[in-house]
């Protein structure tokens, strides 16, 4: 999903957490979105009366999810854009009365690599070969 301003991408984050939620009761929302290049993953849970429900959720389809993540990745750029910062992760808490809350991190996730983010043709060859079908004939 493209983004014109941060409006949108806050709306669409608050989206991620209304589809997640769907018809049930809550107090809170929260989804934490670690950001890596070009590509964001989430984790997200909601509270009522005290305890915490991470499971089910989504129910209307992917689309929200993308949109979160896409959202993600877009406040990223702007992020780096404007202050010359990476940010790493995304806090975003979001009330039912529509107010949410928003908080960046600019700490590298310890699992992130750098050589991560290209691989080579024997790497790519290697996975391509998993694909391929078991064959009799050697």
């Amino acid at each position: 999903m493209k983004f014109e301003n941060l409006e949108g991408a806050y709306m669409a984050l608050a989206g991620y957490l209304q589809s997640f939620v769907g018809g049930r009761s809550w107090d809170v929302a929260r989804c934490e979105m670690v950001i890596f290049k070009n590509m964001a993953r989430g984790e997200h849970f909601f509270e009522y009366k005290g305890k915490v429900y991470e499971n089910g959720g989504f129910e209307d389809g992917a689309d929200p999810i993308w949109n979160g993540l896409d959202a993600a990745i877009y406040l990223h750029d702007v992020m780096l854009e404007n202050t010359g910062h990476r940010i790493w992760g995304i806090t975003f808490t979001l009330f039912p009365n529509g107010k949410f809350d928003i908080e960046y991190s600019y700490s590298k996730p310890a699992e992130y690599d750098e050589s991560d983010d290209s691989i080579g043709g024997e790497e790519i060859a290697q996975s391509l070969q998993k694909l391929m079908p078991e064959s009799g004939a050697k």
